[in-house]
C-alpha cells in the first residue's frame, strides 16, 4: 500500500514511525508545513514532522499550497493519503487525487470537539472521555465519516500535553491495521452521529485566570493549557504562568494570597494550592522557590489582565 502523509506537529510522530515499521506499507512521501520563524529571536523554527521525515530519509515536501504539488502526487500514485494535525487546508480536489481519499486522525471523539484544539477543550471541559477517530476526510470542518473510533477514559489529572500525547500512542497502534482494513473493504465508513461541539483556537484573553471560577474550574484551566500555552495570572504586573496545582480545602478573597507555605490562592469556591510556577523572562520552578526569591507575601493579590 502506497501512503502519503501530511502532518506537521509532534501528534503525528508515533503515527508515521507506525507507517514505516508497517511490512505492507510504503510511506512514499511526508508533507508538511513550511518552516517559520518563532520565539523572541525569531529563528527559524522546523516542524517535528519535518524533522522526523529528515531523520528517517522519507522524502519531505513543505509547500505553501498543495497546489505547488499536485503534479508530483498524482505522479506517485498513492492509495490512500493520512493527514494528522497538519494545520492546514485539505482542497476538494486534492483528496480525490488517492482512490481511497484522505484519511484524518483526529483526536476526539467525534462529532464532539471538532476543530483546531480537540484536546485542550476535552481537558478544559471536564470531559470523563476521550479517544482518537479515523475520519475520512471531506470539505467540512472535521465532519467526514468514520473508519475507527479509538476510546480512552480520562484520569482527570493529565495535562493536555500528557493525554496528546497517549492518544497519538493510541492513533499509532492501530494505523496500520486501519488503513488495511479499509483498502480491502473491511471497513465502511459511517456518517457522525451524535451532540456536535467545537474546538476553537485558542485565544490570548482565554489564558488569563479568573480567579472568581472555582478552585476545581481554575485547576482545569491549568492542566488544559499545560505544556502550551500556559495558563497565566498577573502578580505586581508581571505575568506568571501556574503549570500545576491542586485544590486546596480553604476559603478567602479570589485570587489573594491566603498562605505562602504553602502558596495558597482564594478562588470564587475553595482554594488553590500551587505547585510549579514561571514568573516572566524566568525558567519554571516549585511554588516554594518562588516565594523565596520573590518574597511574595501572605495578603497579596494575583489579579487578571
Amino acid at each position: 500500500m502506497k501512503v502519503v502523509f501530511l502532518g506537521t506537529s509532534i501528534f503525528a510522530l508515533p503515527s508515521i514511525r507506525a507507517l514505516i515499521n508497517s511490512e505492507d506499507i510504503e510511506l512514499v512521501m511526508v508533507v508538511s508545513r513550511p518552516d517559520r520563524r518563532s520565539g523572541r529571536g525569531r529563528k527559524i523554527s522546523r516542524p517535528p514532522v519535518a524533522v522526523l521525515a529528515d531523520q528517517l530519509g522519507i522524502k519531505l515536501l513543505q509547500p505553501e499550497k498543495l497546489r505547488e504539488i499536485k503534479d508530483l502526487i498524482e505522479e506517485i500514485s498513492p492509495d490512500v493519503m493520512v493527514s494528522a494535525s497538519y494545520g492546514g487546508w485539505l482542497p476538494g480536489w486534492f483528496m480525490t487525487i488517492a482512490p481511497l481519499g484522505v484519511v484524518n486522525i483526529h483526536p476526539s471523539l467525534l462529532p464532539a470537539h471538532r476543530g483546531a484544539a480537540p484536546v485542550i477543550r476535552a481537558v478544559l471541559h471536564g470531559d470523563k472521555e476521550t479517544g482518537v477517530c479515523f475520519m475520512k476526510t471531506d470539505e467540512g470542518w472535521d465532519t467526514g465519516d468514520i473508519l475507527h473510533t479509538v476510546k480512552r477514559k480520562m484520569e482527570g489529572n493529565q495535562t493536555a500535553g500528557e493525554l496528546e500525547e497517549t492518544l497519538s500512542e493510541s492513533a499509532a497502534e492501530v494505523l496500520p491495521w486501519v488503513l488495511d482494513k479499509y483498502l480491502q473493504g473491511e471497513i465502511v465508513p459511517v456518517p457522525q452521529s451524535g451532540a456536535e461541539s467545537y474546538a476553537e483556537k485558542v485565544t490570548p484573553e482565554e489564558t488569563f485566570i479568573s480567579w472568581q471560577n472555582s478552585a476545581e474550574e481554575v485547576r482545569r484551566m491549568i492542566l488544559a493549557f499545560n505544556p502550551v500555552p500556559g495558563a497565566r495570572t498577573l502578580n505586581r504586573s508581571k505575568i506568571l504562568k501556574i503549570y500545576s496545582a491542586e485544590v486546596f480545602s480553604m476559603k478567602g478573597i479570589p485570587g489573594q494570597v491566603l498562605e505562602t507555605a504553602p502558596l495558597v490562592i482564594g478562588c470564587g469556591e475553595e482554594a488553590l494550592k500551587l505547585l510549579e510556577v514561571q514568573p516572566e523572562g524566568k525558567r519554571r520552578m516549585s511554588s516554594d522557590e518562588f516565594v523565596r526569591g520573590y518574597r511574595i507575601m501572605k495578603g497579596a493579590l494575583l489579579s487578571e489582565k
